[in-house]
């Protein structure tokens, strides 16, 4: 499956880092986080959510009509806010450009992104094929109605489950302060949502769950564990956990957003010798044996017995997790060209430029990927500097 990295008029700050403003690759659209900046990357209407979220919209339309599609091809969104607080406010704006059919939309609060004054960044997925469009909220879900956006949104094989958090139907927290019960319940409600488009957890390429404690991730991970031991290692979904300050509901410790892919075939996971949790059913990255999809773990600066790598060193551990990357890609019998997306998480967000330049190695300058880069709280060892999430259609 052939990438095309687009090039798209007022984007002009793209032309100085290692990524695009979209990529393409067959019927799959994949966005780089859109924020109210202007051509040259300077920040427009500081402290104004609205108008922010506003001018981030506007971008993204245009980046699909660039694309040819439109903002009604979007099934994923991933909003990274510095406030928390602000994301009603984006939701009213939301509804001036999704009027049915709401994405799939995970709100997550982030430290920052690539300038102070930036409050907002918005990653797309779209799907610009000819299938029909579906979107699904079931009743044990029914809180999210109230919401511009979808439990799970189905385009062709593919589906995308918004952020699950251990919530009650109408929208109270179930277990409040036991990480690993929501961690449970929220898998319970990606399950109910994938069976209502068609799928089941035997079709989940790919997890990036978030916590508001990353010490959290420890209870999450028996959570994991009671949903996925069974499923034997060759055959496991990509898992990524990330600590972000803040997630929407008050009280929510742990949301889980999915990547399923329904195509034919079982589900077929490479997971290199050199990456810790081998023995795990985790994988370094999924895909569907009939599928063009990858999901890939969140790499990080971890040896194959889980020390840490070139501790304190930001632009050493980003050169040892792309060079994780690879190796799972090549696993996969592919090579880092077909790398779609790129979501790098850094416990100081001002170390984004630090890691696009060791990107600047692995990816064509031609053809580099979407790119969003945000801050996180933790992650799962504290000596770990940065994690990143990427996305290869092959």
């Amino acid at each position: 499956m052939d990438k095309t990295s687009l090039e798209i008029e007022g984007f002009d700050w793209y032309e100085g880092v290692p990524a695009a403003p979209a990529t393409c690759a067959g019927d799959l659209l994949f966005v780089s986080g859109q924020m109210s900046v202007d051509a040259q990357r300077r920040v427009l209407h500081p402290g104004d959510v609205r108008a922010q979220a506003t001018r981030a919209f506007d971008s993204l339309q245009t980046v699909l009509e660039a694309a040819g599609g439109s903002l009604d091809d979007v099934v994923d969104l991933i909003s990274f806010h510095t406030d928390i607080r602000s994301v009603d406010t984006v939701f009213e704006v939301a509804r001036g450009y999704f009027s049915s059919d709401y994405p799939a939309w995970t709100p997550l609060g982030t430290t920052g992104t690539y300038a102070p004054g930036i409050e907002l960044s918005i990653r797309a997925i779209a799907h610009l094929g000819d299938e029909p469009k579906e979107c699904f909220t079931p009743d044990s879900l029914a809180w999210m109605r109230e919401l511009p956006l979808s439990a799970a949104c189905r385009r062709g094989e593919h589906v995308f489950v918004s952020g699950q958090i251990g919530s009650t139907p109408s929208g109270g927290i179930s277990s409040p302060g036991d990480a690993g019960a929501q961690a449970f319940l929220a898998y319970d409600h990606v399950r109910t949502a994938l069976e209502a488009a068609g799928g089941s957890m035997g079709d989940v390429l790919d997890i990036c769950s978030f916590h508001l404690d990353p010490r959290g991730m420890i209870p999450c991970e028996a959570g994991h564990m009671l949903t996925w031991g069974d499923t034997p290692i060759p055959n496991a979904p990509a898992w990524t956990a990330i600590g972000m300050p803040a997630l929407y509901r008050t009280g929510a410790l742990a949301q889980y957003r999915i990547i399923a892919d329904l195509s034919a075939g079982e589900r077929i996971a490479k997971t290199p010798a050199s990456i810790h949790w081998k023995n795990t059913p985790n994988s370094g990255g999924s895909r569907k044996a009939q599928g063009m999809l990858i999901g890939m773990a969140g790499e990080v600066a971890s040896d194959g017995e889980g020390n840490v790598t070139t501790p304190g060193d930001t632009l050493s551990q980003a050169r040892y997790v792309f060079n994780r990357l690879r190796e799972v890609v090549e696993m996969h019998g592919s090579t880092m060209d077909k790398i779609v997306e790129v979501t790098s998480f850094h416990k100081d967000h001002r170390a984004w430029e630090i890691v696009m330049e060791a990107g600047r190695e692995f990816f064509d300058p031609d053809s580099p990927p979407a790119w969003t880069p945000v801050g996180a709280i933790g992650l799962w060892n504290p000596g770990y500097l940065h994690e990143i999430h990427a996305l290869a259609v092959v």
